[in-house]
């Protein structure tokens, strides 16, 4: 069982997800929002980007 199998999720009696798919979300503005959080974090602690070390 994954997160595909949730059809309907309700959070503080407001309906967040409705037959599979998610409500009143902004999924490239979220996207955005966690890219600049993950490049603050790899600045932050002197991290690599390239976790994997492909070339």
């Amino acid at each position: 069982m994954d997160r595909t199998n949730v059809e309907t999720v309700i959070v503080a009696g407001k309906v967040r997800k409705w037959r599979g798919r998610l409500l009143d979300v902004d999924l490239n503005r979220l996207r955005q929002e966690l890219e600049s959080s993950r490049d603050y974090l790899f600045e932050t602690v002197g991290a690599k980007r390239d976790l994997f070390g492909s070339s």
